[in-house]
C-alpha cells in the first residue's frame, strides 16, 4: 500500500489532542458543518489515527463527513485494516467508488484485493474502464512481489526525446503519485536507461535523453519478492525501482514509501503476533467480540494451571518429606521462563525479517541453543551453589542446578519448535506464542523438577 499524502501539506495542520477533542465534541452535538471544516484541516494520517479511536459505526459516520473525496481516499489508506474492511463491507459500493477513484492504482487494487470475490466484483463493476483495467492488471500479481507493490503510473519517454521536450513534458504532467526519475524507453517500450530530474535541468535542452541517461539501471521483475526489492532500496538508497516484465518492458514503478510502508506493517504485525499481543484494533470490537477473542486463551491458561496443580499434587508425598523443595520451585520456573522469553523475541525478529537469507533459522537455532547451554550452565551453577550454602545440602543444590539447566534448554527448544512450526504451517504466529508454550513449560518444568528430586532423594 502506498503511503504518500495525496493533499498538499501547505493547507493541512498537524493533529493534536485539541483536534481530537474538538471532533468528539462536534460529533456528539451533531454540528456536522463545523465538523467538516475541522476535518478538512487535518493531515490524512492524523485524521486516520483519530478515527481508529472510535467504534466502527462512529468512525464510519465521521469518515463520510470528510468534505473532499481526495482527502477521504488518503485517509482510507491510513486507517486500520479492520476499519477499512468494515467500510468496504458494510456500505454500498456507490458510496465508496468516488473515493476509490481518487486513489493511486496500486492502493485501489490493494484494497479491493482484500475483499471477498463477490464484493470485489461489485466494486470492480462500478469503476470506470481504465481504473478497472488497472486493478485487474495489478491483482494478477502476488501481494508479496514487485508486481503487487508497483503502481502502473510512471514518467517515461522515448530515447530520442530531447531534454527540452522532456522538461516540457514534466511541466504538463497530470497528478502522479510521485515522480523521482524519468525512465527512458526504446521503440518497443523496453527500459534502456534512467535520468533524474536534476540531470534534465542541468543539461543542454538540445541533447537527447540517450546522451544524458544512465544506462546502468537497477530494475526488478514483476515476480521479484518484495523482500528483495526492500533490500535493493536499502542497499542502493533508491527513491524508486522500475518493474519490468520478461521482455524488459517497463510495466510499473515501486516508490520507496511503498516499500517502507509494506515492510513496517509486515514486521510490526509479525512481531506483535509472535509475542501474543492483541491487535490494536480491539478498541473497535464490541464487548462480546472482545470477550469471545480472549476467553479461549484464558481457558487455556486455566487448563495449564490446573494440570500443573495436578502434577504438584501427584508429588505430595515427596513434598511432605521435603517441603523445602517448594521454596525453590519459583527459582527454577523463572529461569526457564526468562530463557524462553529471550528466545521468543529473537525468533520473532528472525521470522519477521522476510529478507533473511536461507539457513537463517538454522543459525538462530545453533546460536540460541549455544547461548542456552552457556547461560543455563552458569545459572545452574550459581543457583546450585546458593542452594547448597543456604541449606547446607549438596543434594538439594544438585537438584536445583540440574533442574535449571534442563528446563532452560527445554524452554529454548520448545520455543524454537513452536516458532518453526508456525512458519511452516503459515498459521497465525500468536497461536504458537507464549500463550501455549508458557503453560506447557510450566507443566513440564514442574514435572521435571520434582522427578529429579524424587530420583535423587529416593522418594
Amino acid at each position: 500500500m502506498s503511503a504518500p499524502q495525496m493533499d498538499s501539506p501547505v493547507n493541512r495542520e498537524s493533529s493534536s489532542p485539541d483536534y481530537a477533542e474538538t471532533i468528539s465534541r462536534l460529533f456528539r452535538k451533531h454540528s456536522f458543518t463545523a465538523l467538516q471544516k475541522v476535518l478538512s484541516r487535518l493531515f490524512p494520517s492524523d485524521l486516520a489515527r483519530i478515527l481508529d479511536g472510535y467504534t466502527f459505526d462512529e468512525a464510519a459516520k465521521i469518515f463520510f463527513l470528510i468534505p473532499s473525496h481526495r482527502l477521504a481516499a488518503s485517509t482510507l489508506k491510513y486507517v486500520s485494516s479492520d476499519l477499512r474492511n468494515h467500510l468496504m463491507q458494510e456500505y454500498a459500493p456507490e458510496k465508496l467508488l468516488p473515493i476509490l477513484e481518487e486513489l493511486p492504482p496500486d492502493d485501489r487494487a490493494d484494497i479491493i484485493g482484500h475483499l471477498d470475490s463477490a464484493l470485489a466484483k461489485r466494486f470492480m463493476g462500478g469503476l470506470d474502464e481504465e481504473s478497472m483495467r488497472e486493478v485487474e492488471d495489478l491483482l494478477q500479481y502476488d501481494a508479496d512481489t514487485a508486481g503487487g507493490l508497483m503502481t502502473p503510473e510512471f514518467f517515461a519517454l522515448s530515447v530520442d526525446t530531447t531534454v527540452g521536450a522532456a522538461i516540457d513534458a514534466v511541466r504538463s504532467l497530470p497528478y502522479f503519485e510521485m515522480v523521482f526519475y524519468l525512465y527512458v524507453l526504446d521503440d518497443k517500450r523496453r527500459l534502456v536507461g534512467v535520468s533524474s530530474l536534476r540531470q534534465l535541468i542541468l543539461n543542454d535542452p538540445s541533447k537527447t535523453l540517450a546522451e544524458i541517461m544512465n544506462s546502468r539501471t537497477i530494475k526488478v521483475l514483476t515476480n521479484t519478492p518484495s523482500s528483495e526489492v526492500a533490500e535493493m532500496v536499502r542497499r542502493y538508497r533508491l527513491l524508486g525501482v522500475p518493474v519490468v516484465d520478461d521482455m524488459d518492458v517497463l510495466v510499473g514503478v515501486i516508490t520507496v514509501d511503498d516499500v517502507i510502508s509494506t515492510m513496517e506493517q509486515d514486521i510490526t504485525e509479525d512481531v506483535l503476533k509472535s509475542a501474543g499481543a492483541p491487535p490494536p484494533e480491539v478498541v473497535h470490537h464490541s464487548l462480546a467480540k472482545n470477550f469471545s477473542i480472549r476467553l479461549p486463551w484464558l481457558l487455556l491458561a486455566l487448563l495449564g494451571a490446573l494440570l500443573t496443580g495436578a502434577v504438584i499434587h501427584y508429588f505430595t508425598p515427596l513434598l511432605e518429606g521435603k517441603l523445602i523443595l517448594a521454596a525453590f520451585l519459583p527459582l527454577v520456573m523463572n529461569m526457564t521462563g526468562n530463557m524462553a522469553t529471550s528466545t521468543a523475541a529473537a525468533s520473532a525478529k528472525a521470522l519477521a525479517n522476510k529478507a533473511a537469507p536461507t539457513g537463517a533459522f538454522k543459525r538462530l537455532f545453533l546460536m540460541e541453543t549455544s547461548i542456552g547451554l552457556v547461560l543455563g550452565s552458569l545459572s545452574a551453577l550459581l543457583g546450585g551453589l546458593a542452594t547448597w550454602q543456604l541449606l547446607k545440602s549438596s543434594t538439594l543444590g544438585q537438584i536445583v542446578a540440574i533442574s535449571i539447566l534442563i528446563n532452560s534448554l527445554l524452554g529454548i527448544l520448545l520455543t524454537l519448535f513452536f516458532a518453526k512450526t508456525s512458519e511452516r504451517l503459515r498459521s497465525r504466529p500468536e497461536f504458537f506464542s507464549g500463550r501455549i508454550s508458557r503453560p506447557l513449560l510450566d507443566l513440564l518444568g514442574v514435572a521435571i523438577y520434582f522427578s529429579i528430586a524424587k530420583v535423587m532423594l529416593g522418594g
